[in-house]
């Protein structure tokens, strides 16, 4: 595998973060994906027209989700994006604080991947939408943001003393200035749609007769930011009983308006591959993502049903189950982001050990700003990482600071940003941090 041409009409079975970092950067003309919503839903579960059982968990943790390093990496090279997570999680709860912050490193990726002229749309719901909003602000830059996609629809509900839900949402961002638009239209509100019309007179009779071509819209219009196009039925021919399957047009609108024929689209969560089936009929490459193993089935048998007839999808559709390597020498969106194996917690130790340990393991040094107290008593026990972010009570996360730099640090920032902070308001030992950024 050269590069992410040659990966054309391949769905990766494999978790989707290092499949993204395999892949080159600035390789991928256009993502639509549909990723999880953070419903807190332990299990949707459902039966393919194959027979096959599908179950996922829409449930997010700390414990469980996310990698320890990952909120101080984001905290030292994406500050912004670090202030989102922990906001969302003082907001709303560690659920959502989880959620951003795994959803955070795979779009990391995903911008670093996208073209100049490459587009993104991210499918969500209310559930998060607020917030995976301020995440894409953050990595994206907020003036590259392009629409909020409203896809209004129908179906079934019950009872409930609210309105009734009946829309998503589909964040539109651009990576570049010049990114690929092919202005999508519709007809123009209010009146019955007139379509090109014309007088032919029969050349034997001389009797003038009105035709018209209704594939040609004459009133159109720049299409809205809501669409409103029908939620699948049970009955549908796209249903594969894939329990969050979405609808080919709408998909469709997405890959027509920001692509061309021949690009490469890539769907890092790809489900029942609606993107990558809408890809295929409109002559576009595609590259799917999917940890479940059930999806190369699926995909396979709606790109049979749904694409082509004539082709021999078993033998043209892969379904590695390892991630591609890069071919460009690039390094990932963040390089500290890099899986490790967490560190086990240590006992719980009371805190004049904590800072008689810290001393002999540090010396007699604030960890914030570098200043040397006369007095170990001046010197106070605190986190690397505070509790809000999920840090733990241990050695491995505690270090010895000074009172202005604990107050500083409260229980927002990392000791990384406490250290930047500090640095920036000329209270910093300068020689001493030069050494310490090296270490």
């Amino acid at each position: 595998m050269t590069n992410s041409t040659s990966l054309n009409r391949t769905l990766f079975l494999e978790d989707n973060l290092p499949v993204l970092r395999g892949l080159d950067s600035e390789s991928i003309d256009l993502i639509a994906t549909d990723p999880p919503f953070n419903k807190g839903v332990g299990a949707f579960k459902g039966t393919t027209k194959a027979g096959q059982n599908v179950e996922f968990k829409d449930v997010w943790n700390w414990n469980d989700d996310v990698h320890p390093g990952w909120t101080d990496s984001i905290g030292k090279d994406h500050p912004s994006l670090f202030n989102v997570i922990h906001y969302a999680n003082a907001a709303a709860g560690d659920d959502m604080g989880a959620f951003l912050c795994w959803m955070s490193v795979r779009v990391l990726e995903m911008h670093r991947v996208l073209k100049p002229t490459g587009s993104i749309y991210l499918h969500c719901d209310q559930t998060a939408s607020h917030y995976l909003k301020a995440m894409l602000d953050a990595i994206f830059g907020r003036k590259q943001f392009r629409n909020e996609i409203v896809w209004s629809y129908r179906r079934w509900a019950g009872k409930a003393r609210q309105y009734q839900r009946m829309h998503d949402a589909v964040f539109y961002y651009v990576k570049g200035g010049e990114y690929t638009w092919n202005w999508p239209m519709e007809p123009k509100a209010g009146n019955t749609p007139k379509y090109k019309r014309w007088n032919e007179r029969d050349p034997l009779t001389g009797k003038l007769t009105t035709k018209s071509d209704k594939s040609v819209v004459v009133n159109e219009t720049n299409m809205r930011d809501v669409w409103e196009l029908s939620w699948l039925q049970s009955q549908s021919k796209e249903r594969t009983g894939y329990p969050t399957q979405k609808p080919l047009a709408l998909y469709k609108r997405m890959i027509e308006a920001s692509s061309n024929p021949g690009d490469i689209v890539l769907d890092p969560f790809a489900g029942c591959a609606t993107t990558c089936v809408a890809a295929e009929q409109l002559g576009r490459q595609w590259i799917g993502i999917d940890i479940r193993e059930e999806s190369g089935g699926v995909i396979r048998e709606r790109l049979q049903r749904e694409a082509s007839e004539n082709m021999a999808w078993d033998a043209i559709v892969r379904t590695p189950t390892t991630a591609p390597e890069r071919t460009d020498d690039g390094e990932p969106a963040a390089p500290e982001l890099i899986l490790e194996s967490p560190k086990p917690n240590a006992r719980k130790i009371p805190v004049q050990e904590a800072r008689q340990l810290l001393i002999e393991r540090d010396g007699k040094r604030c960890q914030g700003c570098g200043w040397k107290p006369e007095y170990a008593d001046y010197l106070q026990v605190d986190h690397k990482k505070p509790r809000t972010l999920k840090g733990t009570d241990d050695m491995t996360n505690y270090a010895l600071l000074c009172d202005p730099c604990n107050r500083k640090k409260s229980n927002k920032l990392t000791l990384h940003q406490l250290r930047e902070a500090r640095a920036s308001e000329g209270r910093m030992d300068a020689d001493w941090y030069e050494e310490e950024k090296w270490k």
